[in-house]
C-alpha cells in the first residue's frame, strides 16, 4: 500500500516560510481542505497561500513547491478515502500547548476561508447538520491560547480535533455525494 500520510507540519511550515507564504502551515492546510470540497486545483490553492509565484528557475523554490504538491495530493486522497483517514496538519506534541491551540484555530479559519472561496453555491448543499458542523468550526476558529496544559485539556483538545476532522468529512460527503457513494458499497 502506498504511504498516504501527510508531510510533517514543520517541513510544510519551513517550505511555506521559504516561499514567502501569507499564512502558516495549519491555516494553509485548512484552506486546502475547504477548497478541495469544491474540487479546486493546486494552482488555486497556491494563489491563496503564496504572496506571489516563485521563480521557476529557483531549485530550492521548486523543491518547496514539490512538498506543497505532495501535501495537496495526499490531502485529496485522504479526504475522499473510504477509511476516513483524513489527517489535519497541525503542530505536534513537541510544540507548546498554546501553539497547538492557535494551530487548531488557524486550521479552522483556513478551512472556512477555503470553503467560502468556492462560492455560495457550495453552502447550499449543506443540510442543517452540515451547517451546524460549519458553525462548530467557526467557534473553534476563535479559540484563544490561554488554556493551561493539563491532562484534561489534552483530552478535550484531542476530542475537538476529532470533531473537526469528522465534521470536514461529513461536509465533504454532503457537498460531494457521488464521491462518497462508494463508501456505501
Amino acid at each position: 500500500m502506498i504511504d498516504q500520510s501527510l508531510p510533517e507540519f514543520d517541513d510544510v511550515q519551513n517550505a511555506l516560510d521559504r516561499l514567502h507564504a501569507i499564512t502558516d502551515a495549519a491555516e494553509a492546510h485548512g484552506t486546502l481542505c475547504g477548497l478541495l470540497l469544491g474540487h479546486k486545483d493546486l494552482s488555486q490553492w497556491l494563489n491563496l497561500t503564496l504572496d506571489n509565484e516563485p521563480d521557476k528557475g529557483d531549485l530550492l523554490a521548486r523543491e518547496n513547491l514539490q512538498l506543497l504538491e505532495l501535501l495537496f495530493e495526499q490531502t485529496k486522497v485522504q479526504l475522499n478515502a473510504d477509511d476516513m483517514s483524513l489527517e489535519l496538519l497541525l503542530p505536534d506534541d513537541s510544540h507548546e500547548f498554546a501553539i497547538r491551540l492557535i494551530g487548531l484555530a488557524s486550521w479552522c479559519r483556513g478551512f472556512l476561508y477555503g470553503l467560502a472561496a468556492n462560492g455560495e453555491k457550495i453552502l447550499k448543499a449543506l443540510s442543517e447538520q452540515g451547517l451546524e458542523c460549519m458553525n462548530d468550526l467557526l467557534e473553534i476558529s476563535q479559540l484563544g491560547h490561554d488554556e493551561e496544559e493539563t491532562n484534561e485539556t489534552e483530552v478535550v483538545y484531542s476530542e475537538v480535533i476529532e470533531h473537526v476532522r469528522l465534521s470536514v468529512i461529513y461536509m465533504n460527503d454532503e457537498i460531494n455525494p457521488l464521491l462518497s457513494s462508494s463508501k456505501l458499497h
